[in-house]
């Protein structure tokens, strides 16, 4: 592997010069630039940006933790990140804890050790706030951790509302809600409060309420779940559920079981991943602009580093997206 040193005598130059350089401390002139940069390609050298970092006390990288990367949401989120904070001239590095508590805070320690720019946080670790002692930028989406952490988050209140009108003026009368982990401190409660509220203000029945948990959530299997839905309860005419993840395994049990949609029953989603349109039938689900919360999260980064002002907790609207489940 090609060091320093190996480009420096390659140039024709003093390390000095190229450290100098490469760290934009002083101006260099073109034909040496040009000298330099063509040594380090035929030599196939890189920089450590992260160690220059540390000497300058200064990063171009942004840390983002997240639970998994097989989560439809959760893959976008690292896609429209990495995509924004390149436009700010930034770099991503990822941070895949797979719901793993002691790997997430072993991250934190070592985004604050390389001194990053800051940190994007989508954790669903409870509790959080005790282990953020880092001194970079934090933004957390998707969940408000603390007063001292802004966040951008959909407006899942809405959302609920949304679903619970839609499936009412379709129609439906005795509906259900199946929520992925309600006993945890989680914006996305929200969802179920609103559908809620919705129906009492139609005078439609409350709906049934099935609390999926984190477990399934982790293992992305909601067949167990479904299968006890629909054996309690076979009159229920109208689903909504909080991720798209469960609503696709809701049409695989009723294609199995011969129930149709949207005939005999109607399915609401909700994100929009890429998952809702690629389902037969194509779903119905509650557009969460997971684009727009990546790109207003890698801003606020970028405001907090250049100006030192911490950004406002942003709620960014949702809207319903019907297709053939309703």
């Amino acid at each position: 592997m090609s060091t320093l040193i190996d480009v420096a005598e390659r140039a024709g130059v003093s390390v000095t010069t190229i450290s100098r350089m490469l760290n934009n401390r002083v101006k260099i002139g073109e034909k040496t630039r040009s000298k330099i940069l063509a040594a380090m390609r035929e030599l196939d050298y890189y920089p450590n940006e992260i160690a220059q970092s540390l000497t300058k006390k200064k990063s171009n990288f942004i840390g983002l933790i997240v639970p998994s990367a097989k989560n439809f949401f959760f893959s976008q989120v690292i896609e429209y990140t990495e995509y924004y904070a390149v436009k700010k001239g930034y770099k991503l590095l990822l941070c895949i804890s797979n719901h793993e508590t002691a790997k997430e805070i072993e991250y934190f320690g070592m985004l604050k050790a390389n001194k990053v720019a800051g940190i994007i946080i989508a954790s669903r670790t409870q509790d959080l706030q005790d282990h953020l002692n880092i001194d970079s930028p934090l933004i957390s989406i998707d969940r408000i951790i603390s007063s001292n952490i802004p966040s951008v988050c959909s407006d899942n209140y809405h959302g609920g509302v949304l679903a619970a009108k839609h499936l009412i003026q379709k129609g439906c009368k005795s509906l259900a809600y199946i929520s992925g982990s309600a006993d945890l401190e989680f914006e996305a409660n929200k969802r179920f409060i609103g559908f809620q509220a919705a129906c009492l203000d139609h005078h439609v029945t409350s709906p049934i309420f099935l609390n999926a948990t984190e477990e399934r959530f982790f293992s992305m299997d909601y067949q167990e779940i479904i299968a006890g839905l629909f054996e309690d309860t076979p009159y229920v005419d109208g689903i909504f559920t909080s991720n798209d993840i469960i609503a696709a395994q809701i049409l695989q049990y009723c294609e199995k079981h011969n129930i149709q949609i949207p005939e005999k029953m109607k399915l609401i989603g909700y994100d929009d991943t890429d998952l809702a349109s690629l389902c037969t039938p194509a779903l119905t689900t509650i557009h969460q602009p997971i684009e727009d919360i990546c790109r207003e999260a890698v801003d606020g980064i970028f405001q907090q580093s250049s100006s030192g002002i911490m950004p406002q907790n942003h709620i960014l609207p949702v809207s319903l997206i019907e297709r053939e489940t309703t």
